[in-house]
């Protein structure tokens, strides 16, 4: 991406998961009851700032300590007139009860420039695809 300040807010907002400040990772969304997540999981998805601030909360008070978050592939994206998207691949290493695992998800950021010039996310969505859910298998054939 072009834009220095927009190419770097996952790399903020991913060190501020790591380093568990959530009052950070809450002030990168958008305060709006229209604000989208699709939540990597159990719950499909989180509709207004207000539930997603008290997920993150609750988040910030579960078993799950993320200790890295990788980019592998991209992150990829553009801004245009006060809106922006970034799109990527990740892993991340988290420590859940002990154990420590490796979980990779594909994950997009749509963001709104706000009246104070800051960046803040409008749509998040982070997932795995699913697998084969047509039962056809990949439709795009390998070269």
């Amino acid at each position: 991406m072009k834009n220095n300040l927009i190419h770097s807010f996952s790399k903020d907002q991913f060190q501020s998961v790591i380093d568990s400040r959530i009052e950070q990772v809450v002030n990168h969304y958008f305060d709006s009851e229209d604000t989208y997540v699709f939540v990597e999981g159990p719950r499909w998805s989180t509709l207004g700032f207000e539930k997603i601030a008290k997920g993150w909360r609750a988040y910030g008070d579960s078993p799950i300590n993320v200790k890295d978050i990788r980019t592998i592939e991209g992150p990829f994206g553009r801004e245009d007139n006060g809106m922006a998207w970034i799109g990527q691949i990740i892993e991340m290493d988290v420590l859940i009860n002990k154990t420590l695992k490796t979980v990779k998800f594909r994950g997009t950021f749509v963001l709104r420039k706000c009246e104070d010039s800051k960046w803040r996310i409008e749509h998040e969505h982070f997932s795995q695809p699913a697998e084969d859910p047509y039962g056809t298998g990949d439709w795009l054939e390998s070269e």
